[in-house]
């Protein structure tokens, strides 16, 4: 007989998609712990797999963010005009995301 001893795990897991609703392979999935309302302290990441799967085990009494980054050119937004500088003191841009 074995004989376990309980304990307190927990665990975040999830399924990456795109819009159509298809899995997404191979995506980053950075997990973050949250220390105060503006600080993430980075973790960890993992890899979707092939149907879209990531999975961490964490601690059930700290809170946390993720985030998902991944490149396809058929999923990505059309490209923003270029900026063009005027001169060295031209720091007028826009972020795009």
């Amino acid at each position: 007989m074995i004989c376990l001893e309980e304990e307190n795990r927990a665990a975040i897991h999830g399924v990456v998609k795109f819009p159509d609703g298809c899995p997404v392979k191979d995506a980053v999935v950075k997990l973050f712990e949250k220390e105060s309302k503006c600080k993430l302290k980075p973790i960890t990441f993992a890899f979707t797999d092939e149907c879209g799967q990531f999975l961490f085990g964490v601690d059930s009494c700290k809170d946390y963010v993720i985030k998902v980054f991944f490149y396809h050119p058929e999923h990505m937004p059309p490209s923003p005009p270029p900026h063009c500088k005027k001169d060295d003191n031209d720091c007028d841009y826009k972020e795009y995301s």
